[in-house]
């Protein structure tokens, strides 16, 4: 049987004779009993820890991560992707670690991919790896393709990087890049508040190749009409928050200087 936490509390074990000892995954759960603990047996033969965000699931996704050796924080109610981030972060405060890795429940990222964010951190000395699916995009939908696409070159410009997959989910972030984050959003859309406080902030952001996995056992909680509107809620917002920091930047320069 798990062991059921308060909300926000997080289980604290560690296990030990991992690859990368000093790598946390965090994976946000809802409703994904069938796939959760198979995830976490595979992340946990690349990671030192599994954090998984049980938010507010109603069947047996904490049971299933329990068993499969996942550590647990339990949100009573369903919160969104976004809320399970921000409470997984506010507990990683507290613990010692060089790397965090994202990643979802469904089954739809490879954990065995872990490495490839490593070493691509390590070599490039970047400090956000973000998956790239649109390289082996096998098995996408064409309308995800599509929105993908779109959705990839406003966010690229926006966050002035160039990334082919800046929407994907399956993510490395440094300890600073982790520790500079004050998230809001509560939905999906926190990918992209991630990528755009992180490179705005000056870290370094690269992406690596990795798996595009959709089988009709991945059921996706993204809901298309939902999440694409908040996400353009979210792009406009900041891109006013954007223009208002520029024109007082002009006019704080504008300003005479007053001679003693």
């Amino acid at each position: 049987m798990p062991q059921f936490l308060k909300d926000g509390e997080i289980l604290t074990k560690k296990r030990k004779n991992t690859f990368y000892t000093d790598v946390i995954a965090v994976i946000p759960a809802y409703n994904d009993e069938k796939t959760i603990g198979n995830v976490v047996r595979k992340t946990l033969r690349k990671v030192g820890r599994c954090i998984v965000v049980n938010d507010g699931s109603d069947d047996g996704t904490a049971n299933a991560a329990v068993d499969a050796g996942a550590e647990l924080i339990v949100h009573v109610s369903n919160r969104g992707k976004g809320a399970a981030v921000r409470t997984a972060l506010n507990c990683l405060r507290k613990i010692s670690y060089k790397y965090m890795v994202l990643l979802d429940a469904d089954g739809q990222h490879e954990p065995g991919e872990i490495a490839r964010l490593v070493q691509a951190a390590q070599r490039r000395r970047a400090h956000l790896v973000c998956g790239n699916r649109m390289s082996k995009p096998e098995g996408m939908p064409l309308i995800r393709r599509i929105t993908n696409h779109v959705m990839s070159r406003i966010v690229s410009k926006l966050c002035r990087v160039n990334l082919a997959d800046p929407q994907c989910g399956y993510r490395l972030l440094s300890r600073r890049a982790v520790e500079s984050l004050q998230l809001t959003k509560s939905n999906f859309e926190v990918d992209t508040e991630i990528l755009y406080q992180v490179s705005r902030k000056g870290f370094k952001v690269t992406e690596v190749t990795i798996s595009s996995i959709y089988t009709k056992k991945n059921s996706s909680n993204i809901h298309p009409f939902s999440d694409t509107f908040r996400f353009f809620r979210l792009v406009f917002g900041l891109l006013i928050s954007k223009s208002i920091s520029t024109e007082k930047s002009k006019v704080e320069c504008q300003k005479p200087k007053i001679k003693s």
